[in-house]
């Protein structure tokens, strides 16, 4: 296996090799941190595509002060934020759509009997973007509190905090749930 510095000089010289490289490398942490977010293969098939292209774009800011993968990771948040905000707006505009709905229409069975993990993947979401970015990454890519800082834009001993107030919120929200 080639080193990954020399990768990085070759894919900035231009080396297409090189970049395809890395990607083998890469490809299935990227994919599996996308599809955490996306909650969909097409969508983090979708963001992963992106994530790369953008990296190789890109890879002359790359500057080398964190590892390569910490950077691909924060490229790749930075896409599934996007991706996710631009849904929740559209969400917000159909909205009114779903008011609309008769008082008499009946709930999907989907929703009524929604499952532990569905609960669960709820909760998460709705810690607040830093907690839910810290439990997400500690929890499910297995970073360390420095990555985890490196990806979100803070400290690691915020990113201690930011995990540890997530994973405390998120206890709280199941116990209101009954899923813990």
């Amino acid at each position: 296996m080639i080193d990954e510095t020399l990768l990085l000089q070759r894919v900035k010289a231009g080396d297409r090799t090189a970049f395809d490289s890395l990607v083998d490398r890469y490809h299935r942490e990227i994919y599996f941190l996308a599809l955490r977010f996306m909650k969909n293969a097409e969508d983090a098939e979708d963001i992963t595509q992106q994530a790369f292209l953008r990296a190789f774009e890109k890879i002359d800011s790359f500057r080398g002060d964190a590892a390569f993968n910490t950077w691909l990771y924060r490229v790749t948040v930075n896409l599934c934020n996007t991706r996710l905000r631009s849904r929740k707006e559209t969400a917000e505009l159909n909205e009114n759509t779903r008011d609309e709905r008769s008082q008499d229409d009946s709930p999907s069975a989907g929703i009524i009997k929604q499952e532990a993990a569905s609960a669960a993947s709820a909760a998460v979401e709705s810690l607040p973007e830093k907690q839910r970015l810290a439990v997400s990454l500690r929890v499910f890519n297995e970073l360390s509190y420095r990555e985890i800082g490196e990806i979100i834009g803070c400290s690691e001993q915020t990113a201690k905090v930011n995990f540890h107030y997530g994973m405390e919120n998120l206890r709280k929200k199941m116990k209101q749930n009954g899923t813990l």
